[in-house]
């Protein structure tokens, strides 16, 4: 159970979701039926074991395999071809409304017996092969052409919401929303194409081109109740909702890195930047609610990014310490993901989700002279609120509005900035092997991922 209203309904993804709230506008019959879901929040932390240990500041140095999606240009950072895999596992806890009073004095029947929203979890674990790519470097590290598959969202969740009771000052009889289900399913995959090129000693760009799939199966259902306080009716449905989407698009990434020196030499203290634009692409999905069939569309947040790195050589260790910032563009959610879940509930003009700007920062030191070259890597991120909020311009004129803001505030109530804290260890074990372990810990996520990076040639 959760009592907090700033946490309550996050929902967080290296991509993430929640269920909102179906208005009903009468306490027994659907005068409408459609579905606000809070939409699928992605955190953007870069592909990688190395760079989720640092807290996902990894444009500036992106010097390994993962340089395709963090920022193209850090392939040519790499001075031997490498095939490179990432298994991570995720668990994300996010709480929904599920039952409670909000309203009104409690009647002590049935499920009406508690005062005040009370909040359940859904838990989101997976684990997969998230990132497999192929590298290969042109001997004098001028070039680098890479191919990849990475995963930028996989989510599974179902949810079961009771219905909360409300009572209307103006009214004698209290109302209750209707119970319901919610299940999705949804998948992004990118199967890419990048490149780098030195312009200078001091200057690399690099670019990939991604073809992304799109996958989404989603099924809300309202159901009767067993009087009025009782628990819901399964078979006795009253109104349905669904989403299905299978689509593929194309979108660029774009990057940039430069050195204060030639970016090859690691003999003295260097300072280094980079850049990376990201386009979210757009995916064609379908909603049915009722007899009406809308095709409307899925857009994921634009990123940009820029990161800085400064490594200090010590005598037989390595010290790099290095900052990221970035701006997502979650508000792209809005149109058409977001308006389509409230039509039907006028509410359009109250609900919106903000764009947000993350800051990561993270330290490795390298002790290059003990076995296996261990590299200790620790990192923070801050990750700003990107849930969907809904505001009450002015009080409802009527019972109905009233009630209905009363109950889309508490299920869409504002989150809070959420910190993380990671860490992890790289080996090289071999010339030609290299093993990355990484984890990440929020207030409601956890992330593991452990990488594996094969070198060719000498």
């Amino acid at each position: 159970m959760h009592e907090s209203k700033g946490i309550r309904v996050r929902a967080n993804i290296s991509c993430m979701l929640a269920l909102g709230a179906c208005v009903v506008l009468s306490p027994a019959l659907v005068a409408g039926q459609s579905s606000l879901q809070v939409p699928i929040q992605f955190d953007f932390i870069n592909p990688g074991a190395k760079s989720l240990a640092v807290g996902g500041a990894f444009v500036g140095i992106a010097d390994d395999a993962t340089a395709g999606f963090a920022n193209p240009a850090g392939l040519r950072e790499l001075n031997r071809s490498e095939w490179s895999l990432e298994l991570r596992g995720r668990r994300l806890d996010s709480p929904f409304l599920e039952r409670g009073r909000l309203s009104g004095p409690i009647e002590n029947v049935g499920l009406d017996t508690i005062n005040g929203p009370v909040y359940a979890d859904y838990h989101d674990p997976h684990v997969s092969i998230s990132y497999l790519a192929y590298v290969y470097a042109s001997p004098q590290r001028k070039w680098a052409i890479s191919g990849f598959r990475h995963e930028l969202a996989r989510v599974q969740q179902d949810v079961v919401s009771m219905g909360v009771f409300q009572k209307d000052p103006a009214e004698l009889a209290s109302r209750r929303e209707l119970p319901q289900t919610g299940e999705r399913e949804l998948s992004v995959t990118s199967y890419a194409a990048a490149a780098a090129i030195e312009l200078t000693p001091h200057v690399s760009i690099g670019g990939t081109l991604n073809v992304y799939t799109f996958d989404l199966r989603s099924d809300f259902r309202r159901f009767l109740h067993d009087g009025f306080s009782g628990p819901p009716l399964p078979d006795k449905e009253v109104g349905r909702a669904t989403q299905q989407g299978d689509d593929v698009a194309v979108a660029p990434n774009l990057g940039l890195r430069a050195c204060l020196k030639r970016c090859d030499d690691r003999t003295t203290a260097s300072f280094r930047g980079g850049f990376v634009y990201r386009h979210g692409p757009s995916f064609e999905y379908e909603t049915q609610s009722g007899s009406a069939l809308r095709t409307n569309t899925f857009r994921i947040p634009h990123v940009i990014a820029g990161g800085a790195v400064y490594e200090l050589p010590l005598n037989g260790r390595r010290i790099l310490m290095m900052v990221d910032v970035a701006h997502v563009t979650h508000s792209r959610l809005y149109e058409d993901f977001l308006v389509d879940q409230a039509i039907g509930t006028n509410v359009e003009s109250n609900v919106h989700i903000d764009d947000g700007t993350e800051i990561h920062a993270g330290v490795q030191y390298t002790a290059e002279t003990v076995r296996w070259r261990p590299r200790y890597r620790f990192g923070v991120w801050s990750d700003p609120d990107h849930s969907i909020n809904y505001q009450v311009d002015s009080p409802g004129s009527t019972a109905d509005r009233r009630i209905l803001d009363e109950r889309m505030t508490a299920s869409l109530a504002p989150g809070d900035r959420q910190f993380h804290v990671a860490g992890g260890l790289g080996l090289t074990m071999t010339p030609r092997a290299e093993l990355n372990v990484g984890a990440d810990f929020s207030s409601n996520a956890f992330t593991i991922s452990t990488s594996l990076i094969f070198r060719m040639g000498q």
